[in-house]
């Protein structure tokens, strides 16, 4: 099994409060007071809760008393308000049945990332991908027939452009 079915099993679907936790974290360190003061209006045994579970899903760190971002939590956050940067991303995979976990892993991941299926198999994105999942697709695709495509060129995307309005 590959790094990237080992780290989660589905993608991430995150609280009104972790996600604004989240986003206020993404300009910088904050402490736990100046968390507690920015989010005065929730308990907090709540904001705790929220932090301990961020942390456990790896999304923020602890060090020296001060809270951070990680790689994953900038990359889930890109990923929920993504940017299209002029590159189609094709998925093309052929996982047989007998691993239909890993299917299934691979299609819930892709539509959590805003690729939408375009035929069996085939899914496509105009978002900019971070390094981290280009890093995870390709350790997959050391184990299973998956594939990334990009270009710039697509005749006739139309369809497609109606797709990712």
């Amino acid at each position: 099994m590959t790094k990237i079915l080992k780290k989660q099993n589905m993608p991430r679907i995150l609280s009104g409060l972790s996600l604004d936790i989240l986003i206020s974290m993404k300009n910088g360190i904050k402490t736990v007071d100046d968390i507690y003061e920015e989010f005065s209006k929730e308990p907090k045994k709540k904001i705790y809760d929220t932090l301990f579970r961020l942390s456990k899903q790896e999304l923020i760190s602890l060090q020296d008393d001060k809270y951070r971002l990680t790689e994953a939590g900038f990359t889930e956050l890109a990923s929920l308000d993504p940017e299209k940067d002029g590159t189609w991303k094709i998925i093309i995979f052929d996982i047989p049945e007998t691993q239909r976990p890993v299917r299934n892993f691979l299609r819930a991941k892709l539509k959590s990332l805003g690729f939408k299926l375009w035929q069996n198999s085939i899914w496509i994105s105009p978002y900019a991908l971070a390094p981290q999942i280009e890093d995870e697709i390709n350790e997959l695709a050391k184990h299973y027939f998956v594939r990334l495509i990009k270009t710039t060129d697509i005749n006739h995307d139309a369809d497609l452009q109606e797709m990712f309005k």
